[in-house]
């Protein structure tokens, strides 16, 4: 998916800011006419990417989980709760009435 959104930021950069879909260059007859629009899509579409790959959008792993679960510990042989999304313990409570499978370490 990196790859994809990659590809999106060159060809958003290669639609150019110049009304013939180049470039902009102060003197070239052949791009040296500023297109706001074509400028406005460049900017816009290499922000969105970017905000997309700051997000996570662009990984290739596993979709992030919500929630919480139980985990056995057999070190201690207690269950504790985590927090799906970020693995870190949570109040019993929170996993009150679920399951008490072993989420834990994730496949």
């Amino acid at each position: 998916m990196k790859k994809l959104i990659c590809l999106l930021l060159i060809t958003f950069q290669a639609a150019g800011c110049s009304t013939s879909g180049g470039m902009y260059k102060s003197g070239d007859s052949q791009h040296g006419e500023l297109s706001v629009g074509r400028t406005a899509a460049t900017v816009l579409g290499v922000i969105g990417a970017a905000a997309a790959i700051r997000k996570g959008g662009g990984g290739g792993g596993a979709a992030q989980e919500t929630g919480y679960a139980w985990d056995y510990q057999p070190g201690n042989g207690q269950w504790i709760c985590r927090d799906k999304s970020n693995g870190q313990y949570a109040n019993k409570s929170n996993c009150a009435g679920l399951p008490m499978i072993d989420n834990w370490p994730r496949n």
